[in-house]
């Protein structure tokens, strides 16, 4: 049974609000409870954070959608592949694993006809 077009969509849509408003939640929590010292790792974790949330919303809109998956992927991935280089288990962190796979199907899904960049 072939799937619609138009399923296809709405399936996108959602894909992207998940992703994009987990991005989102996640960047919010150290930008509203900063803590900490004034150095560099400090401002290092506020960007990231701050990268998160814009990249998240503009993945939500469909909008400039490739470059913010990417940049998604590159501050999910890290992480993985840092802990993957120091003989980590694969499954070792299944949620940044999940998370990565997802932001993933949502770049190669691409925006959709239901976001204003269509």
């Amino acid at each position: 049974m072939a799937v619609s077009k138009e399923r296809t969509d709405w399936a996108g849509l959602i894909l992207r609000l998940g992703v994009g408003g987990y991005a989102i939640l996640h960047g919010l929590g150290p930008l509203l409870h900063p803590g900490g010292g004034i150095t560099m790792a400090h401002a290092m974790r506020l960007g990231i954070a701050l990268l998160e949330v814009v990249c998240g919303g503009l993945v939500v809109i469909g909008v400039w959608m490739t470059p913010a998956a990417i940049a998604l992927l590159a501050v999910i991935g890290w992480p993985l592949v840092a802990a993957w280089a120091h003989h980590a288990p694969v499954l070792h962190d299944p949620l940044g694993l999940f998370r990565f796979v997802a932001t993933l199907a949502a770049l190669l899904g691409g925006p959709g006809k239901l976001s204003p960049a269509k």
